[in-house]
């Protein structure tokens, strides 16, 4: 069984797979970098025996993050309690893709890596898009398997966060579709204005991006990446369980 973290900013997500890569338990905690080994060792052991999984399972352990101080604790979790050194993403595994020559990838995110590794497994015969909805946005463009640049903006709870922390008056509100684009209130309003122009923000970008590359298949992933992509046409596919299953993917291309 495979013990899987994929660390951001705000979340800790783990994961638990199967030999053949199935998802046996997934769940998410805070980014918290006060927080030591034995206290994540804690959260796994309740929630796993709550689910009825057995750690003594664990064989390997895989770890993605953006939070550098998360990566030690996991490596002291993985020695401590399961005596295994765990594999830890970087642009120095053996990766399925490519850059184009032209791309500076120095401070390139382990979160992208797991991305891209997994989109390429499912669709290796495509040109990708791949949109990843987190604290920050970040898009990847591939043609074929070259990565050939991308983008990252703002994350939608970081957009409400800064109107939220900027203005005196204006209140933080909770991300979702409104009823309207016109809304009636100040909570409405700020609904309508981050949910309808942050849709426009990634319509336009895929926009442009087809400029650039013929025919994407374009993915969606990240937390609020299923809000979005009912609501724009242009993205084929939301993907949540798509960095755990390219943890599972990096880990046996590398094992």
């Amino acid at each position: 069984m495979l013990l899987a973290f994929d660390i951001g900013n705000t979340h800790i997500v783990a994961g638990l797979l199967d030999p053949e890569g199935n998802t046996l338990l997934s769940f998410r905690i805070a980014s918290n970098e006060k927080l030591t080994e034995d206290e994540l060792f804690s959260y796994l052991r309740n929630i796993t025996k709550f689910n009825e999984i057995d750690l003594k399972d664990v064989n390997g352990i895989i770890v993605s993050s953006v939070v550098p101080g998360l990566i030690t604790i996991c490596q002291f979790l993985g020695r401590k309690y399961f005596d295994i050194d765990p594999m830890i993403v970087s642009l120095n595994l053996k990766l399925p893709f490519g850059f184009s020559d032209d791309l500076n990838v120095t401070g390139f995110g382990a979160d992208r890596i797991i991305g891209i590794t997994e989109a390429l497994r499912l669709y290796p015969n495509k040109n990708l898009v791949i949109f990843d909805l987190g604290t920050a946005t970040t898009y990847e463009v591939l043609k074929g398997n070259t990565y050939i640049g991308g983008g990252i903006l703002p994350g939608i709870e970081m957009t409400i966060n800064s109107l939220f922390g900027n203005t005196a008056k204006l209140p933080k509100v909770k991300f979702g579709k409104p009823d309207s684009v016109l809304g009636k209130d100040t909570v409405e309003q700020i609904r309508a204005g981050v949910f309808y122009g942050y849709a426009g923000q990634i319509k336009y970008l895929i926009k442009k991006i087809k400029e650039e590359i013929k025919d994407p298949y374009i993915i969606a992933t990240g937390g609020l990446g299923s809000v979005l992509s009912n609501e724009i046409d242009e993205i084929d596919e939301y993907s949540p369980e798509l960095s755990i299953k390219g943890l599972y993917t990096l880990y046996h291309l590398n094992k």
